[in-house]
């Protein structure tokens, strides 16, 4: 069983959120679910991230670094079409048994990606 610190584990949230379909309902809700996670500590991790390339400065989503950076982690094809890749999240997590800890966070990408 793997283990995915927290800034990882936020950070494929946003991953997660990046390849579902475009609405504003989508980053809000991601959104909601990062601030009753981390709460105060939620703006520094973005910094961190954001700092090391992975999170955007102007819009907090992920960047194609990020993208990459997770896709490795996560063994994805690099040739991956990007409707599939939550696909490639759902079978990743359940095959690698890629433990998430922070529960908030947990339960958005499990939904997202159809773990029940």
């Amino acid at each position: 069983m793997g283990k995915l610190v927290e800034k990882e584990q936020i950070l494929l949230a946003y991953y997660v959120c990046n390849f579902l379909e475009k609405k504003d309902k989508n980053t809000d809700e991601l959104g909601e679910v990062l601030k009753k996670a981390l709460g105060n500590n939620l703006e520094s991790i973005q910094g961190e991230l954001n700092d090391k390339g992975l999170l955007s400065d102007h819009d907090r989503m992920i960047t194609n670094e990020g993208i990459l950076y997770l896709d490795n982690i996560l063994h994805i094809p690099s040739d991956a079409v990007e409707r599939n890749k939550l696909a490639y999240v759902k079978d990743n997590l359940l095959t690698y048994e890629l433990e998430l800890s922070v529960p908030e966070i947990r339960e958005y990408i499990h939904k997202h990606v159809g773990i029940e």
